[in-house]
């Protein structure tokens, strides 16, 4: 058995945590290998939280909490979550303590493992509790306690979904990052921000110009984009925490931006010369411009190895535009995409630095590749009935989301790379937009 008690304090606009780690037969610990080739998925149930407020107050979070963990691990390629129409008991009265816990309520529904929880609200705070626990051994594998205020029961539950994952796979979950991209109304074009499950959507930009190519810094609390609301395209950065927004000063108009993992620079294709596009480096302030390639024809769509000292981008020095790799400087400069393909672009590199993501041609559509980071061992991952593009890695190296043409509109999906099937993931906040595209997610919790 092994409990783990997590105190996490959270604040409007700082976020804090105090851990508290009690480890108990550590030996005991469940992991999945994620690199199998195929996995059985987990059957998991996960009843309404137990509401153990004085006044009873608060009483969606006894839904919407258990809800928001069924949606994070229903999108793992891993879990099955067990029906809740099918369960037996009222949570409101089951307890969740393991050793009171009915079992034959959940082995009739061949459920293999139990979460369950209970909150308490007070003054704006809320206390959280939650377990997962084992129906075949009848015990608690770990147990959390999680405090914040009351308005951010979403990010305890996400919270403790990551911590499901990394207790099982070693690897913490993608839940508490944020995700920016593209929503498009009319001729504008601007950038949004949301939480994983497709709440706290938010406008960085709102503008009637052209806004794209969103990419947060680490943490989510600046984002770069081009954007031509002042004419040729452009650097900008936000600090979202300020509001305050800054130009670069940079010779010719833009193309695409990337942050580097380690938050010092930036790599952005420019078009100086009006005739060749070229990727350069250059540090958040504007300053210290080096240019990095030296070809005729486009280099562009850069991508940062997570240590930040490799790049993969695209160029077409070769006829057709294909994927590169070069260090961080400019050297070592390799092609690295060999397919029957004439147009591979798009490049992202997983967090975890084992893939690099991409969009290729491919029958008559495009559709997003994923390949080791020296080009071997290639595999499609999507199958989209229209293309689809610009794929982007969530901080697991798990997920993969995407922009695909659904209904007439380009709509936001992800999939799990065990191809446990594509899912919709951007929600109907803003009927106006006509399409969404563009994604970038932060490698680090961000509330």
């Amino acid at each position: 058995m092994k409990k783990r008690f997590i105190t996490l304090f959270l604040f409007v606009s700082v976020l804090t945590g105090v851990f508290a780690l009690s480890p108990v037969n550590s030996h005991a610990k469940i992991y999945i290998n994620i690199y199998a080739a195929s996995i059985k998925k987990i059957r998991v149930a996960v009843p309404d939280f137990k509401n153990i407020s004085a006044y009873g107050q608060h009483k969606k979070i006894e839904r919407n909490a258990a809800r928001v963990i069924r949606h994070d691990l229903s999108v793992i390629g891993y879990f099955h979550i067990v029906n809740p129409l099918s369960y037996l008991e009222n949570p409101q009265y089951a307890p969740i303590s393991p050793e009171k816990i009915d079992y034959s309520n959940w082995s009739v529904l061949n459920a293999q493992y139990l979460i369950t929880g209970e909150y308490r609200t007070s003054n704006g705070i809320i206390n959280m509790k939650v377990n997962f626990i084992s129906i075949y051994t009848k015990q608690l594998l770990f147990s959390e306690k999680l405090k914040g205020m009351d308005t951010q029961y979403r990010f305890l539950a996400n919270k403790f979904a990551d911590d499901i994952l990394k207790f099982l796979t070693g690897i913490k979950g993608p839940f508490t990052t944020r995700v920016f991209f593209v929503g498009e109304e009319g001729g504008s074009k601007n950038i949004l921000a949301m939480d994983f499950g497709g709440h706290r959507v938010k406008k960085i930009t709102n503008n009637d110009s052209i806004n794209i190519f969103p990419y947060p810094s680490s943490y989510g609390n600046k984002v770069a984009y081009i954007s031509f609301k002042d004419g040729n395209p452009a650097v900008f950065i936000k600090n979202l925490k300020t509001g305050r927004t800054k130009k670069l000063n940079l010779p010719g108009p833009a193309d695409y931006v990337s942050w580097s993992p380690t938050g010092d620079k930036l790599a952005v294709a420019l078009t100086p010369d009006r005739y060749n596009t070229e990727l350069y480096s250059i540090d958040t302030n504007g300053r210290d411009l080096k240019q990095l390639t030296f070809t005729d024809g486009i280099n562009t769509s850069a991508s940062f190895s997570p240590n930040g000292n490799r790049i993969a981008f695209v160029s077409n020095r070769d006829g057709s535009p294909q994927i590169f790799i070069m260090n961080s400087d400019g050297s070592d400069q390799r092609r690295v995409t060999y397919n029957s393909s004439s147009y591979n672009s798009s490049p992202a590199w997983s967090p975890d630095g084992k893939k690099i993501a991409f969009t290729s041609f491919v029958n008559g559509a495009l559709e997003v590749s994923i390949m080791n980071a020296d080009g071997s061992d290639e595999r499609q991952v999507t199958n989209t009935p229209y293309s689809a593009q610009h794929p982007a890695w969530t901080r697991d190296s798990r997920i993969i989301t995407f922009d695909t043409e659904i209904g007439g509109r380009q709509e936001l999906y992800m999939i799990d790379v065990n191809e446990s099937g594509m899912m919709r993931f951007m929600p109907r906040i803003f009927p106006e937009m006509q399409n969404y595209y563009d994604t970038e997610w932060t490698l680090k919790p961000s509330y």
